[in-house]
Formats: C-alpha cells, structure tokens, sequence
C-alpha cells in the first residue's frame, strides 16, 4: 500500500486537470497557469487576444454548419411531433453554446475580477479550509463526470448498431459536455464562496468565545484592556472580511449571471424534450441565501458585549451589514440559484408535457395520425 500511494494523484494535480479541461472548452479568456491555478500578467496585447475561445466558437458553429447541412440524417424521425421535439432540443442546446461564448468574452474583466478578489482573499484562508474545499470540490467534480460517462456509455451501447442515432447522439454529446462543464466551473467559486462563508461564522464564533474571557478579568485590569482591544480589532477585520466576501459575490454573479440565465433556459427544454422522449416510449413509440448568513446572525448576537458601547455599536454594525448586504447568487436578479429552481423546472416541464402530450393523442403506435 505505501508503494501505490506515492503513484496517486495529489489533490493540486486533480484540480489542475479540471481547470485544464476548463481551459480547453474556453471558460478562461485569459493568461491562466493550470498549475498554480492563479492568474497570469499577460505581456502584450496579442497574448490576451489570443486567449479568447475564439477557436472553440469556431469550432461550434462549424458543428452548427454540419448539422443544418445533413440535417435530414440527423433529424430523420417520421413522426413530425417528434422530429419537433428533437429540433428543439439541438436549438436550445446550440443556442446556449452560442450565447454562453458571447457572455464568456463580454465579461472577461468581470471574471477576472474574480480572481483579482480571490487573490487578496486567498492570505486569510486557513489552510484546513483550502483542504476542506479540495475534497468536497473534488468529489463533485469527478463523480459527476464518472456518473456522465457512465450514462452516455450505457447510451452509446444501446444506439451502437444505429448510424442514424449515432450521429444525433454525437451532436448532443458535444454540446452537453460544454454545458456540463460550465455548471462545474460555476460551482467552483459557488464553493469557495460556500466555505469561506463558513470559516467567516468559525471566525465569529471564536471571537464570541474569547470575549467570553473577559469576565474573568476585572475591567480596570491590563488583561481586561488587551482583551478588550484585541476583540475589537478582530470584530473590525471580520466585518471588513464580510464585505469582501459579499464583493466576491457580486462579482460572481455579474460572471456568470447572463450565461446561466441562458444555461437554465436551455436545460428546461433539454429536460422537457428528454421526458417527453420518455412518455412517447411509454406508449409504444420508437433523452442563495446561504444558511450560512442566518447562522452568522445568530453567532453574532451571542458574543457577550457586557454594555459595552463601543462591542455594541460594531456588533449593530457588523448585524446591520449581514442583513442589509446578504449574499446571494442570482442570474442578474431574475432567479436566485438555489433548490427553488428544482421546483420552478417540475412546474414548467409539467406544462410542457401537457401541451405535447396534447398534440400526440391522434398518434398509434405506428405513427398514423388519425382525423377526428
């Protein structure tokens, strides 16, 4: 065993090919060392220009360009509500792809400020937390690409004898591996936000616990003064903490806003083309608030302030930030990403299917129509 551990990958060289493969679909539009994950000072002009993922446009409208030019092989179903379904579901695959290219080169220096704040933020960050978000991210990073391919593996086994379905597989497959890894590369920083969040409400805890202290001491004594000093200076850096912290995710979602605006949109008719797919089957026919902000109130009222004016009025203060200015990741404001949207995509995908299932009830079997 100890001579198979040292051959394993390091968690810094998993991260490291996740963000080469984020690199490869175009997410970075800027100078990136894959290997430090940090940013890199771009030398000229032409070097920043030459990082813009104007390659892997190309290389999707050149799929685009495939698709409509063979399009009667692709699309090949008879049954006309069908061949609408699959029409659909490619259209808001492509047009995602599309406009998600277009928000990745529009809000490069938003994205880039990102990292900017990420950097200023990253001396604060024990050491066990960094470790913590590794493993977590990690896991989700990996196991959703485990799970994918073993997905599509079971797809590609079941159409292996079909060229026709092949060729629609293929393009789907292409597109969705783009889409996927946008939601992981989201993820990413929906994470780092997650578990810097959480060392914040730690951090306020052990103040809480080391103001606590101060009864011990009587108020006239030197111990007392230090203490007192100390746990104002730590209180002062903590809300100044925060109000990074919520910067951080302003600049996120001004990142990522419009692409998932898009993304989501996307994946509402993708699920609703899948299950639709699935009904037709069926019948015989042939794909924030974070906690965090609530449990950081509360780890703030219990810090023993003891009347003291000056506790108090950075306590009021640091409530008053925590309340006014919370911390959530939206799509510019028009959804907030968070378990609603589960509920939001069941409601509209109902409605869907009830509108197709409409139109398919004069179908057999066989695919007739009948007149009524």
């Amino acid at each position: 065993m100890n001579l198979v551990l040292p051959l394993l990958p390091t968690e810094r060289q998993l991260l490291s090919v996740a963000f080469a493969i984020f690199k490869l679909f175009g997410f970075i539009p800027f100078p990136f060392d894959c290997c430090t994950i940090q940013l890199i000072k771009p030398s000229t002009a032409t070097a920043t220009l030459l990082n813009l993922p104007v390659l892997q446009l190309l290389f999707y409208m050149l799929l685009h360009c495939t698709v409509i030019l063979y399009r009667a092989k692709i699309f090949y179903i008879n049954i006309q509500i069908l061949k609408i379904n699959d029409i659909l579901y490619y259209g808001s695959l492509i047009w995602t792809v599309i406009c998600i290219f277009i928000c990745i080169i529009v809000q490069r220096k938003t994205h880039r400020s990102v990292w900017d704040m990420l950097e200023l933020i990253r001396d604060t960050t024990r050491q066990e937390y960094v470790h913590r978000f590794s493993r977590h991210y990690l896991c989700k990073f990996y196991g959703y690409v485990l799970f994918s391919v073993t997905v599509e593996a079971f797809i590609f086994y079941s159409i292996r004898y079909s060229p026709l379905n092949m060729s629609y597989w293929l393009v789907s497959l292409t597109l969705n591996a783009f889409l996927r890894m946008r939601h992981l590369f989201h993820m990413f920083f929906i994470d780092i936000l997650k578990i810097l969040l959480q060392q914040l409400h730690n951090d306020i805890v052990e103040v809480s616990n080391f103001m606590g202290d101060l009864q011990t001491h009587p108020k006239e004594s030197p111990e007392y003064r230090a203490m007192h000093e100390r746990s104002i200076d730590r209180l002062l850096k903590l809300k100044n903490v925060y109000g990074q912290l919520w910067e951080l995710g302003d600049c996120i979602n001004r990142s990522f806003g419009w692409s998932q605006i898009f993304n989501f949109s996307g994946n509402f008719v993708q699920l609703a083309c899948h299950f639709y797919w699935c009904y037709m089957a069926a019948k015989g026919y042939g794909g924030a608030d974070f906690e965090g902000n609530t449990t950081m109130d509360l780890a703030l009222l219990e810090i023993p302030h003891e009347n003291d004016p000056i506790l108090q009025k950075i306590i009021y203060r640091f409530g008053l930030q925590i309340a006014q200015q919370r911390i959530r990741l939206t799509a510019h404001g028009l959804v907030e990403i968070n378990y609603s949207l589960l509920k939001m995509f069941a409601t509209g995908i109902t409605t869907y299917m009830i509108i197709f299932i409409t139109f398919s009830n004069g179908l057999s079997s066989d695919g007739t129509v009948y007149e009524y």
